[in-house]
């Protein structure tokens, strides 16, 4: 596996939430394969589709940050892989002056290589701090 395909897999996380906190909901639907799961708050959404109507339920007030670390391809081939990953999640809301801390999640992306581009196939997490 090159580096460049490497770094291909790493931009598709990064590239979720970046969209996701710039509230580019058509961004983060783009980067699902059109069979993948987001297991989103306990909640399998299958498709872009389903990804897409969640986040335009959102509250357009929220404001969130989220940060990854530790990032890394766990496994590869030419077609799937599967990224871990810590995720920090901060939020803010009107007339807050500091960010709240949600939680650090230990994440799973399996991804595929779909229509030439690296797709989410599921993702999920588990909340770590605090512990659930």
């Amino acid at each position: 596996m090159m580096k460049s395909e490497i770094r291909d897999m790493e931009s598709t996380v990064y590239r979720f939430f970046r969209a996701l906190d710039a509230r580019d909901h058509a961004g983060v639907a783009a980067l699902m394969a059109a069979k993948g799961t987001w297991v989103r708050q306990g909640t399998p959404l299958v498709g872009p589709d389903a990804v897409m109507q969640a986040l335009e339920a959102r509250d357009p007030e929220r404001v969130t940050a989220h940060i990854v670390s530790n990032l890394w391809i766990e496994t590869a081939t030419a077609t799937e892989a599967r990224a871990r990953f810590y995720m920090t999640a901060f939020e803010t809301r009107p007339g807050q002056d500091t960010p709240q801390m949600l939680g650090v999640r230990d994440c799973v992306d399996d991804l595929i290589l779909e229509d030439g581009m690296w797709r989410i196939w599921r993702k999920e997490s588990r909340r770590i701090l605090p512990a659930e």
